[in-house]
């Protein structure tokens, strides 16, 4: 990851709904867009959202049979951040 990258990997984890997004996406597996504008407001979610799915933290499944599905859950990369984010909170908290 260059610098300037990882600077913004760094600063997104810091930004307001980030880690509530992912949160949610790990406690309930999967969430549907309308879920997850209760953390946060339209513009800013569909930024997190273009982020979260940029660093491959969550992916974006869309299925169009009968009825369209659109949902989003979170990858293994998204887990092991989040385990990393909390266990940082964790410390700042000791």
């Amino acid at each position: 990851m260059d610098e300037k990258r990882e600077e913004n990997f760094l600063k997104m984890l810091g930004l307001k709904a980030t880690k509530r997004i992912l949160e949610f996406l790990d406690e309930n597996g999967t969430a549907q867009y309308k879920q997850l504008q209760q953390f946060v407001n339209t513009h800013t979610l569909n930024t997190r959202m273009r982020e979260l799915l940029d660093y491959n933290l969550v992916e974006h499944h869309l299925v169009r049979e009968d009825v369209r599905k659109e949902w989003y859950e979170p990858t293994e990369k998204g887990k092991k951040v989040l385990h990393h984010l909390r266990e940082m909170v964790h410390l700042i908290e000791e």
